[in-house]
């Protein structure tokens, strides 16, 4: 899996910054200024919590390439994963698809990514012990 998590938070910075773009230029579509302005607010927020995220990834495949992974780390990154494809991608998809019915699991994108900050710091301290 090691090899994995830099490519991956690779793709995830480069679709967070096209929609960063289309957020702050984009949803022409939206016709209600009051609505358009909303949905731009919470674009940005799951634009700015897929980038953080990508940003965490990263640092799980520098740790793991360094021959400092462990299972820990690897949860982390399955995790970091999981929680910006729930948190992120189903606010996306509700967006721009209108999809209500994947709304409830959208809390459990952010607890996946809580729960990756903790194996973080798990697989953190015990790379740093090994090292």
């Amino acid at each position: 899996m090691r090899k994995f998590w830099i490519p991956l938070a690779a793709v995830l910075g480069m679709t967070g910054v096209g929609m960063a773009a289309y957020a702050s230029h984009g949803l022409g579509f939206i016709a209600d200024p009051v609505l358009r302005e909303a949905t731009r607010s919470t674009l940005h927020m799951a634009v700015q919590q897929q980038l953080f995220h990508a940003l965490a990834l990263l640092g799980v495949g520098v740790l793991s390439i360094q021959g400092l992974g462990n299972r820990w780390l690897c949860a982390a990154g399955g995790l970091f994963a999981l929680g910006v494809l729930l948190f992120s991608g189903l606010i996306y998809l509700r967006t721009f698809t209108g999809i209500e019915a994947f709304r409830p699991l959208v809390p459990w994108g952010g607890t996946s990514l809580m729960l990756a900050w903790l194996a973080l710091g798990v697989g953190g301290f015990k790379a740093a012990r090994k090292a």
